[in-house]
């Protein structure tokens, strides 16, 4: 049964940001036993392949820097699942394939599995709550959280992430306290929805911008593409995120002032070059917000807005400084007056577009 749409605030999107610590933590309980006996046949193979398309896809990516974090020996390697169907790889049986879905019905998230399954890989859904075509092709399903009411997709894809960390834990060669998953990290995120109401009002304070940069480094690339995407899914407002160096490398040169910048900069090795970019930002007359866990002292003074997150190892801070601005994405929604849930779907016209295509 469809979700009963909403027409104001608390919107779905709402509910669901807010319930990502509870999410995390239960994720965490209920699968780590099957990823305990999932770990002795990942750590047989040749190459994981994690596989996925859209917010799944970022999910995928961050599961690399959390496969890194624990020193994972097998080699990694992310592939959009339109790519991974149509062009290749090779594979063989001593491959595994990882495929990320939300609702596990996606065309070329199905196209992809049913190619590993074909070669012989051992295959492995991370899925949400349903029945999904996918799992016919998995060995293993790991199901995650309840379907999102909202096409912006958020509780979903800390899911996903949170089932990555544990597969992630259980390949571990570099031992991590065994209690920071479950009892530690979904505290820190409780902390992270504090943020709430001084996103609200910065989004007031900034709806008028030509458009929106994202740009962070290493897993603050990956939740600078993440948030792009959600402030285009939920307020349809030109938002283009990107990791720091790509932004060096002639993004940089379409600034102009009335831009606004946000700036993703927790600790960790990308940090310093997001603070390099932050002086040319000034340089050129655009405001920017940062977001970080108070360790990115010396540009906070020319910001336009700071949240602070509580400090995580970096690979988490993914999940840390994107929950303040997935509240940034809900609360521009509201001030631009679109629905966070819909996907512009109550618009005619591109309701009858979406009819044109298969997702």
């Amino acid at each position: 049964m469809a979700a009963e749409s909403r027409t104001q605030h608390p919107f779905h999107m709402y509910d669901a940001v807010m319930a990502q610590p509870q999410a995390w933590a239960s994720i965490i309980q209920r699968i780590r036993p099957l990823t305990g006996q999932i770990a002795p046949r990942l750590a047989q193979a040749q190459r994981i392949f994690i596989v996925a398309i859209g917010t799944s896809f970022h999910a995928a990516e961050v599961g690399y820097h959390l496969f890194r974090y624990y020193g994972v020996a097998v080699p990694i390697q992310t592939m959009h699942a339109f790519d991974f169907a149509l062009y290749g790889p090779n594979l063989s049986a001593r491959d595994c394939v990882i495929v990320i879905s939300h609702r596990g019905g996606k065309r070329y998230s199905l196209e992809a599995i049913k190619r590993a399954r074909e070669a012989g890989c051992y295959t492995l859904l991370i899925t949400g709550e349903g029945a999904p075509s996918t799992m016919q092709y998995a060995d293993i399903t790991l199901k995650t959280t309840e379907q999102d009411k909202s096409s912006a997709h958020t509780v979903s894809y800390t899911g996903a992430i949170a089932a990555l960390s544990c597969l992630a834990e259980a390949l571990e060669q570099q031992p991590h306290a065994p209690t920071f998953l479950q009892e530690e990290f979904p505290t820190i995120l409780r902390t992270c929805l504090e943020a709430d109401a001084r996103m609200a009002e910065v989004a007031s304070a900034h709806l008028k911008h030509r458009r929106i940069w994202i740009v962070g480094g290493g897993p603050s690339g990956i939740t600078a593409l993440e948030i792009a995407l959600k402030i285009k899914e939920t307020s349809y407002l030109q938002a283009e995120g990107m990791p720091v160096e790509v932004m060096l490398h002639g993004p940089f040169q379409c600034v102009e002032p009335e831009d606004l910048f946000i700036l993703i900069a927790p600790g960790g090795s990308a940090q310093a070059r997001v603070l390099e970019l932050a002086t040319m930002i000034k340089a050129v007359g655009a405001p920017f917000i940062v977001v970080s866990d108070g360790t990115a002292i010396s540009i906070q003074q020319d910001a336009a807005a700071v949240g602070t997150i509580p400090r995580a190892p970096e690979p988490f801070t993914a999940i840390t400084c994107l929950i303040p601005l997935q509240l940034f994405s809900y609360h521009l929604a509201l001030a631009r007056g679109t629905n966070p849930d819909g996907f512009r779907l109550e618009d005619p016209h591109f309701a009858q577009a979406m009819k044109l295509v298969q997702l």
